[in-house]
C-alpha cells in the first residue's frame, strides 16, 4: 500500500519522499529531516505514516499552490489529506479542494484527517469551510486508541459533517528508537518535561521539586536546556537517562507521543491525563498527587515493580502503537 500524506501547509517542513524506509527531499533527491526527526529513517508521530510501508509521501500543499507548480504525478493508494489553515481560506478554498485533489489523483481515496482537535479559525468561514472539507471526502479520519474517540469535539464534527470517524492509532518507529537509543542504566532521579503550551504544563515542575527533595532524587527540569536549539537526538540521549519522566499534562485530548517515547526507551512516566499516559502507565497515570507519591514511593522500594512497569509499558507499546498494528487498522479501514 503507498500512502500520502499531504497537509495544506507546514512550518519549516518540505515535501518529501520515502524509499527504502529513508526520507528523500522531493527537490534535491537527498535524505531528508527536519527539525523534530531522529534521522532520514525515523520520523515523529503522524509522519510515521509515510514509513509504514517504506514508500510513502508527504507533499506540503503550499509548496507548490503557492508557487504555481504541478503537484506531482504520484500512483497513491490513499491520501490522508489534513486541510486546517491557509487552505480553508476563501481565496485559496478552490486551489486547496478535494475537487482539485481528486482531479490530479482521479483513482486514489482521500481521507480527510484531523490533525488538531481545535484547528485554527484565525480565518473567515475556516470553521464551516472545515466541515464542507471533511464532507467532500470519502471518509474522515484521526489518531485516537481509547477514550479520545469520544471526544465532545468528535461527535460534534460526526453530526456536522454525517459521517463517522474512521480511527487509528499513532505509529511509533519501535525498533529504531530501541536499536539506537535504549538503555537500562539509569540515574535514579526524575526528569520533569512539560510541553511548549502553556496550558499543558501543570503542576510538574512543583510535584518534581517536591519528591526530589523529599526522597533526596536528582531532578533535571526541561527548560535547562534550549529544547528548540538541541538536536532529537540530543535531547531524547538527556532525558533518557533518567529512571523517572515527570508529565503532569493535564488535558486529555492529546494522544501523548512523548509519553509512547518514554516507554520505548526503559523510563516510567509519572503523572498526566494523555491518552497514552493511562494505557502505558495506568498506576502512575493522573494529577491526584498524592497518590502519584504513593506510587513514586512504592517503586523506589522496590526494584521487582520498577522492572514490572517498565516491562508492561514497553509491550503494552508494541502491542497499540507498533507499525504492524497500524498497518493492520489501515488495511482493514480501506482495502
Amino acid at each position: 500500500m503507498k500512502i500520502g500524506l499531504f497537509w495544506d501547509s507546514a512550518i519549516n517542513i518540505k515535501s518529501y519522499y520515502v524509499k527504502e524506509g529513508t526520507a528523500y527531499d522531493f527537490e534535491s533527491n537527498q535524505p531528508y529531516m527536519y527539525h523534530h526527526t531522529i534521522s532520514a529513517q525515523c520520523f515523529p508521530s503522524t509522519h510515521n505514516l509515510t514509513f509504514l510501508w517504506g514508500n510513502g509521501v508527504f507533499l506540503n500543499l503550499s509548496e507548490y499552490i503557492q508557487n504555481g507548480q504541478e503537484l506531482p504525478d504520484l500512483d497513491l493508494d490513499i491520501i490522508f489529506y489534513a486541510n486546517e489553515r491557509q487552505g480553508l481560506d476563501e481565496h485559496n478554498w478552490d486551489s486547496y479542494s478535494v475537487e482539485c485533489i481528486r482531479k490530479k489523483y482521479p483513482n486514489t481515496t482521500i481521507v480527510g484527517w484531523i490533525k488538531e482537535v481545535f484547528a485554527s479559525t484565525n480565518g473567515v468561514n475556516r470553521e464551516a469551510n472545515r466541515i464542507q472539507f471533511f464532507k467532500d471526502c470519502d471518509y474522515v479520519h484521526t489518531e485516537a486508541t481509547n477514550y479520545m474517540k469520544t471526544l465532545p469535539e468528535f461527535l460534534t464534527i460526526e453530526k456536522l459533517v454525517g459521517k463517522k470517524i474512521q480511527f487509528t492509532n499513532q505509529p511509533l518507529n519501535i525498533d529504531y528508537l530501541y536499536n539506537n537509543f535504549y538503555s537500562n542504566d539509569k540515574i535514579k532521579g526524575i526528569f520533569a518535561y512539560i510541553p511548549n503550551v502553556d496550558e499543558r504544563h501543570g503542576k510538574t515542575y512543583e510535584f518534581a521539586e517536591y519528591i526530589g527533595e523529599k526522597y533526596n532524587l536528582p531532578v533535571f527540569y526541561k527548560t535547562q536546556i534550549n529544547a528548540v536549539e538541541l538536536s532529537q537526538i540530543d535531547f531524547m540521549k538527556l532525558w533518557s537517562q533518567y529512571l523517572f519522566h515527570f508529565n503532569l499534562d493535564p488535558l486529555s485530548r492529546h494522544p501523548g507521543g512523548q509519553c509512547c517515547q518514554v516507554a520505548n526507551l526503559g523510563c516510567i512516566n509519572i503523572g498526566g491525563l494523555n491518552e497514552s499516559h493511562k494505557i502505558l502507565f495506568p498506576n502512575t497515570a493522573g494529577i491526584d498527587l498524592e497518590k502519584l507519591e504513593k506510587e513514586i514511593v512504592e517503586l523506589l522500594d522496590s526494584p521487582e515493580k520498577q522492572f514490572e512497569t517498565i516491562q508492561y509499558a514497553f509491550n503494552k507499546l508494541n502491542e497499540i502503537y507498533s507499525f504492524n498494528t497500524v498497518k493492520n487498522q489501515i488495511e482493514k479501514l480501506y482495502k
